[in-house]
């Protein structure tokens, strides 16, 4: 026992590993559209060698009137085939990229500051709201973040040899292949990496770096051309709302006629509207009291940092001594790393903006070891009573109060179903919460080669010009309907399964199963007719 006190680092990655991997099919409740929609994907794809939708090995998933980068989908092949289509099978390379991201934190705040700094960066990463909301839920934005921290480290040693250059871009390469930020974070980040290590100097490591680079880069830029790897940023782009269409034209219509146009334009807007989101990323707000707009990314009323942390940071920046330029390598972490979420019209996306880590904790664990000793003892204490605070919300309020923003119902339905659904002809169910086809095939393990076959006519809704799936009338997938429940237009028969939320049923509905969240909240209603 007094060996493994001995080594702080490896006590901190316990932690790390405990936190990202205990209960992790139950926390968070339920698995969300994207965990299901990726999950079943990587099971089509291992089971076929095609997508869903009929394509074979995809460079860019269909997903949700989005396209999704594919190496998490690809990466959660072997661990399906182990696990099942199951939370564990989905979740895991997350949660593993997380505890992999505590160790690299470690390792860059050692090489740019000092052991204890690297001790305490880690640590603060480990039970970080941030970093854990984010690496316990299948997301791809956390693989992308190791991959980028990877690639950093490398970078920063590369004086140690051309593998380290060639493995630096290998994960630089890969991270925008996980995740959409880093297509704009890894190129920005890298030409600073050059800069502060001077590699630019050695021709022959630039080339070798630059090459690999581009490689990796081809697949997008090919589909930028062909607008696949636009569409998201056609949906979510600071400028493609309602409400900045309207403040586009008041600001242009504020300036003396004839000018207007010329000083307020589609380029000039954009830009304002970036550097204004963020500015607001900035703020006390998201920061430390209130977190983003999605309970799936953060805690309500708990921001993304601790106040202690905060406290640090801002010490931080006062003691950061001038010198090597990895000394700000921090600094560029959370300017570049906004950019992304700045770009898009939600306020306060933590996940998007989840390259900024952890350049947070760096600065953070920089200020503790330059603070007096006895002040630190404080700011430690206050840290431990916030990281208990947040950990006991999340792990034991968290899943009840907020299982519906986890599709929570969606499983039982399913469980229902696998038993029950060869005693009806027909089987209608709400798509009031979204695509809930993808749930049953997770779930139920609908086979990917009839789940193709059947789905493939539903591309009607690209053709017809419409964002995704769910916004057609209705749409069929063999004996099951999706669509909006309407009660009194339904048939009602007794051979006719219903599947809605509380509000869908009439007084003739046969009630057979109502399943409810852990708040007491009804999901979903399974009913049938009485003709």
């Amino acid at each position: 026992m007094k060996i493994i006190f001995r080594h702080k680092l490896l006590l901190i990655i316990l932690l790390a590993t405990f936190l990202r991997l205990s209960f992790l099919g139950h926390v968070p409740p339920a698995l969300n559209w994207d965990e299901v929609s990726m999950g079943y994907s990587a099971y089509s794809v291992l089971e076929t060698g095609m997508d869903e939708w009929g394509e074979k090995l995809p460079l860019f998933f269909r997903s949700y009137g989005e396209w999704k980068s594919p190496l998490y989908i690809y990466l959660l092949a072997p661990f399906i085939k182990i696990f099942g289509l199951t939370p564990l099978g989905v979740r895991l390379p997350s949660a593993i990229a997380g505890v992999l991201s505590v160790y690299l934190t470690y390792l860059l705040g050692k090489k740019i500051y000092s052991h204890n700094v690297g001790l305490y960066a880690s640590l603060f990463l480990a039970v970080s709201p941030w970093a854990l909301m984010l690496s316990r839920p299948g997301f791809e934005a956390n693989l992308s973040l190791t991959l980028t921290l990877l690639g950093t480290y490398f970078l920063l040693n590369h004086e140690r040899g051309i593998k380290w250059i060639f493995a630096s871009a290998l994960f630089f390469g890969l991270a925008p292949h996980a995740y959409n930020s880093a297509k704009v974070v890894v190129p920005l980040l890298v030409i600073f990496l050059l800069y502060q290590t001077k590699l630019y100097k050695n021709l022959k490591s630039l080339l070798t770096l630059l090459v690999i680079l581009f490689a990796f880069a081809l697949p997008i830029l090919y589909n930028l051309t062909s607008g696949v790897a636009q569409a998201r940023l056609g949906q979510v782009g600071v400028t493609t709302d309602t409400k900045a269409i309207g403040e586009f034209y008041e600001l242009r219509q504020s300036f003396p006629a004839g000018t207007g146009k010329l000083v307020i334009n589609k380029l000039t807007f954009s830009m304002y509207k970036v550097a204004n989101n963020w500015l607001s990323y900035f703020s006390p707000s998201f920061l430390l009291t209130k977190g983003g707009s999605h309970t799936e990314h953060s805690l309500p009323y708990h921001g993304v940092l601790y106040f202690s942390e905060f406290i640090l940071i801002m010490l931080s920046l006062f003691v950061l001594k001038k010198g090597k330029s990895s000394h700000f390598l921090p600094l560029a972490f959370i300017a570049i790393g906004f950019l992304p979420a700045a770009a898009t019209r939600d306020e306060g996306h933590v996940l998007r903006s989840i390259l900024t880590l952890p350049g947070w904790q760096l600065l953070a664990g920089y200020g503790l070891a330059n603070i007096a000793r006895d002040k630190a003892k404080w700011l430690k204490l206050l840290f431990v009573a916030e990281a208990v605070i947040f950990l006991s919300a999340y792990f034991f309020l968290y899943p009840k109060v907020y299982a519906r923003d986890w599709q929570y119902g969606h499983k039982e339905v399913a469980e229902y179903l696998a038993l029950e659904e060869n005693s009806y002809d027909k089987i209608v169910m709400t798509k009031w919460f979204g695509e809930p086809q993808l749930f049953l095939a997770f779930y139920n393990r609908w086979d990917p080669a009839i789940y193709q076959h059947q789905n493939i006519p539903n591309l009607r809704y690209a053709l017809e010009g419409r964002m995704w799936l769910d916004q057609l009338p209705e749409y069929q997938m063999g004996k099951y309907t999706f669509k909006y429940l309407e009660w009194d237009k339904e048939s009602q028969d007794s051979k006719t399964l219903y599947i809605g939320k509380f509000d869908d049923f009439g007084a003739t509905a046969r009630i057979l199963k109502t399943i409810h969240r852990p708040d007491g909240s009804i999901a979903f209603i399974i009913a049938t007719g009485t003709k």
